[in-house]
């Protein structure tokens, strides 16, 4: 996942999703939770997530642990 965000990073996506596939949507996600955390910090309340969060976030740890066994099972992990 390191060197997928470095190469967000840099502008090279083919490279990015060839390192992890989820690395995009994970990269949108983390930008969006750090602004909606800014946001709420500079209206001085606390931050609510909305309720739907809570399944994203086992939604994207599913298709983490999914794409992990399928490359594991396929010998295709990246190193």
């Amino acid at each position: 996942m390191t060197r997928a965000f470095a190469a967000l990073a840099k502008g090279d996506w083919s490279a990015a999703v060839a390192l992890h596939p989820l690395a995009p949507v994970l990269a949108a996600e983390l930008i969006l939770g750090w602004a909606a955390w800014g946001i709420a910090l500079a209206a001085r309340r606390p931050l609510r997530l909305p309720a739907p969060v809570d399944t994203l976030l086992l939604a994207n740890l599913a298709a983490l642990v999914a794409l992990l066994l399928a490359r594991v099972a396929t010998g295709t992990l990246p190193w």
